[in-house]
């Protein structure tokens, strides 16, 4: 175990390195939960630190106005949908001194390190989601303008790669789950349209996890449906098979490669926590031992391009 966490510490700080042929690159997916009430400002220039190291990284709750996005200095960033217009955003007057910054964008960011592989970052696709569940009660999302945000990537050795994340309908009820399945419809629909037969990472908070089976089978079927792959990159706690909610999927394109190198729950992202982890499925347990109320998931892949 000890020699493990070593060499993942090995990858994780030397994440640009060429690892054989083909361009090798770090990614990271992390819900920063940048919301009322939980200490973001005392949390932000720790985890602006941190993802600073990552050649390619997505956020979602990166929320406006004061999200690691408008604290990013060291390269470029796309954001996905601002805030829309919804009939109870009347009411946001009055949901402003309750706490709400409403309405709220879709929190989703993309960042992408200075000096590593990547030749250039092309926007592909902002969609925001036609439907949504809670105003009052069931997680709040209608305050949110949640969505997909993509970019192609191309890589030094030429090689492209279409990325996107995506933050879904929180919530656990039948009325979340139902918006939640018209979110993966848009979002198959997207991604037949925008990378049909191309190499995929996609990442993100998909709020289905393995403990409520019926909803997570649908989450199954949308990556069987597209051809995607789970990465196999889960968070360090014993608990994380049932709770797990943020995934690292890839999908192999016709001249592109993708294979997973190693990953994990980057340990910078849990500077407080002891060698079982920190268990992420227990209200607020993280406190004082992670940098967000959701794990970090760091992937380092080989990029293989096969020229014509």
């Amino acid at each position: 175990m000890f020699l493990r966490s070593c060499l993942l510490l090995l990858v994780f700080f030397a994440s640009g390195s060429q690892a054989g042929s083909g361009d090798t690159i770090s990614v990271l997916t992390y819900n920063v939960q940048n919301l009322p009430g939980s200490g973001f400002d005392d949390r932000a220039s720790r985890l602006l630190e941190f993802v600073a190291g990552y050649d390619l990284v997505v956020l979602q709750e990166d929320f406006r106005p004061d999200g690691l996005y408008s604290r990013w200095a060291s390269g470029p960033l796309w954001r996905g949908p601002g805030p829309r217009w919804r009939w109870h955003n009347v009411l946001a007057p009055l949901a402003r001194p309750l706490g709400y910054r409403a309405p709220y964008d879709s929190g989703l960011t993309m960042l992408v390190g200075e000096g590593g592989p990547i030749a250039r970052v092309e926007p592909l696709l902002r969609l925001a989601f036609d439907d949504c569940h809670g105003v009052v009660t069931h997680s709040h999302d209608c305050w949110a303008n949640k969505g997909l945000l993509g970019v192609r990537v191309t890589l030094a050795g030429g090689a492209q790669v279409d990325l996107y994340t995506t933050h879904l309908d929180a919530g656990s009820g039948s009325g979340d789950h139902e918006a939640r399945l018209g979110q993966l419809i848009q979002m198959e629909n997207a991604l037949r349209e925008h990378s049909a037969s191309r190499a995929i990472i996609f990442a993100g908070d998909f709020n289905m996890p393995r403990k409520r089976p019926e909803q997570y089978a649908d989450l199954v079927a949308f990556k069987r449906r597209l051809g995607l792959e789970d990465s196999d990159i889960h968070p360090n706690h014993a608990d994380w098979e049932s709770c797990q909610r943020d995934f690292i999927y890839l999908r192999q394109g016709e001249r592109v490669h993708l294979q997973v190198i190693s990953g994990g729950e980057p340990p910078a992202s849990t500077p407080g926590a002891g060698p079982e982890g920190v268990d992420f499925c227990d209200g607020d347990s993280w406190r004082g031992r992670a940098l967000s109320d959701h794990p970090a998931l760091a992937a380092v892949l080989r990029v293989q391009f096969e020229d014509e």
